[in-house]
């Protein structure tokens, strides 16, 4: 039998603003006005939920997202990304070309200025790899796909990667991969105190100060180097305000004029306000409910695994999740991707009460079953609904609601059975399906896992990165997400969404990987 959606979405109510889509909602998307082609004196202002620790990630080891959202203003990478599109065009590097599977030669332009009056060069790139995306990020995605760099003229460089995969050209457009030139860093003190000093780059803006605890300003760079670029804003003050709603009352009297990283439900509460614009959609990413398979969890039999799917609401999930903006997740990769899949039929996610019931019987769990889960407040919604879910069946959810750091801590550690992780699926980089690549983590437990995989899954994933083209990616990753299902390794949930509130005059909303604001294409 189906389980009654308004039980759950009551719970979760209790816990945001508004579950309710207003009739008269109106969102507007994102990437989609023309660009800007005005310069104007004023200052833009945008309020993020919190202050990064350093603005510069490459440098200071650090992956924050506010801070790559500040960085993506202030540093040029090799290539760039058409968001709406999705192709890669140039940018510092003018062509590429592939010597072989881990070697790809890219052509520098020769009039991209630095801040320090310095013309770019190749060396500069071979600093960038090897001096500080290598050596300060041996572990992390900025570092560990790198095997060194050489400058072949002084506006040529090849660049050596440690694994095969053809999206890497694709990765290197993410905000982590500002160029810099190591004179600029020594200048600033080295690479910690330029994390926090970045007057450096060739960005579209640059480093004017940090208040610490207050704001973030960087001014419009006069001397950019690409004609097409106009930034209509002379100055961007980023402040930090970690209240949603304290953000969209600052949009609403003026003193803001971005109020970014809303919670979708807080944010789908505004749609229909006449006094700001509600900006909401969606990057690339899943949610995927991740179980616990090592053998001391309960979440290691299939059986388990299978009643917990068969016992979930996903359309309440969604519209929790997403506030009825986005859609069931019914694969891996999200539908606007090459390599999406239709896996489930709407029979398929059906909630299906006793058929769970049933399962959990035949694993043993027929007295009952006590689980746990680990989130962080912004997920308490949809951890409220599956523990209703799972009540109907008879298990019991504990959710352990913790910080940042706390959360990190124990997703590494496996201290839970069940936890929710989206994954960024917009490119086949070696990062992809990264929550079964446990060699990927040092000791070999990672968010989402530990996983229990198998050499036919560690395999599949390998084929799928290194693929030459997308049609032989694709018939991999149908086989792995076939694998997916019939071992129920995970359960997918909902497209994740990002939101803004911005204010009406505004114009040019713009994002960059994985959802982030980019705040050089705002403009009146």
């Amino acid at each position: 039998m189906k389980l009654k959606k308004m039980l759950a979405l009551g719970m979760a109510c209790a816990l945001t603003v508004s579950m309710a889509v207003p009739a008269s909602a109106e969102v507007k998307g994102t990437n989609e006005d023309e660009a800007n082609t005005v310069e104007s004196d004023e200052t833009l202002r945008i309020a993020l939920a919190s202050e990064p620790s350093s603005i510069w990630g490459a440098g200071a080891a650090n992956l924050e997202n506010e801070g790559l959202i500040i960085s993506n203003a202030l540093f040029d990478t090799l290539v760039v990304k058409d968001y709406n599109t999705g192709e890669i065009l140039p940018n510092v590097a003018t062509e590429w070309e592939w010597v072989d599977d881990t070697h790809c030669t890219f052509t520098l332009r020769d009039d991209v200025v630095l801040t320090n009056g310095e013309v770019l060069t190749a060396d500069d790139v071979v600093y960038c790899v090897e001096e500080l995306w290598m050596a300060l990020n041996p572990s992390n995605e900025v570092g560990m796909y790198f095997e060194g760099a050489v400058a072949d003229d002084e506006f040529t460089v090849t660049i050596e990667f440690s694994t095969v995969a053809p999206d890497l050209v694709e990765m290197l457009s993410w905000a982590d991969f500002g160029l810099v030139s190591q004179a600029e860093i020594e200048a600033l003190g080295g690479p910690e105190a330029a994390a926090k000093n970045p007057l450096m780059g060739s960005g579209k803006y640059q480093f004017v100060e940090w208040e610490n605890g207050q704001s973030i300003t960087l001014t419009r760079n006069e001397d950019y180097w690409n004609e097409d670029y106009v930034g209509y804003f002379k100055d961007i003050v980023f402040t930090f305000t970690s209240d949603a709603a304290a953000r969209e009352m600052a949009v609403e009297s003026g003193d803001i004029d971005v109020a970014y990283a809303m919670p979708i439900t807080q944010a789908a509460a505004y749609a229909a306000s006449d006094a700001v614009q509600t900006v909401i959609y969606n990057f690339g990413q899943n949610m995927h409910l991740w179980y616990n398979m090592t053998d001391e969890h309960a979440t290691s039999e299939l059986l388990v695994r299978q009643a917990i799917d068969l016992a979930l609401d996903f359309d309440a999930l969604n519209m929790v999740g997403t506030a009825g903006y986005g859609e069931d997740a019914l694969g891996y990769f999200t539908t606007d991707s090459p390599y999406y899949t239709q896996l489930y039929t709407a029979e398929e996610r059906a909630v299906d009460i006793d058929g769970a019931k049933a399962l959990l019987e035949e694993a043993g769990y027929g007295d009952g079953l006590e689980l746990t889960a680990v989130g962080m407040q912004d997920l308490t919604a949809a951890y409220t609904v599956i523990q209703e879910n799972l009540r109907e069946v008879g298990i019991t959810l504990t959710i352990n609601t913790v910080d940042t750091a706390q959360f990190v801590e124990d997703a590494f550690g496996g201290n839970y059975d069940l936890i929710l992780v989206g994954e960024y699926t917009a490119g086949r980089y070696p990062t992809l399906f990264v929550f079964m690549q446990e060699e990927q983590v040092e000791g070999g437990t990672i968010v989402g896992g530990p996983k229990v995989t198998t050499d036919e899954i560690d395999g599949l994933i390998t084929e799928i990165i290194e693929a030459s083209d997308e049609e032989t990616a694709k018939e991999k990753a149908d086989e792995l997400q076939n694998i997916l299902k019939d071992d129920m390794i995970v359960s997918n949930l909902y497209s994740e969404m990002q939101a803004s509130v911005i204010s009406n005059d505004l114009k040019g909303y713009g994002s960059i990987e994985r959802g982030y604001i980019d705040a050089t294409t705002l403009y009146k």
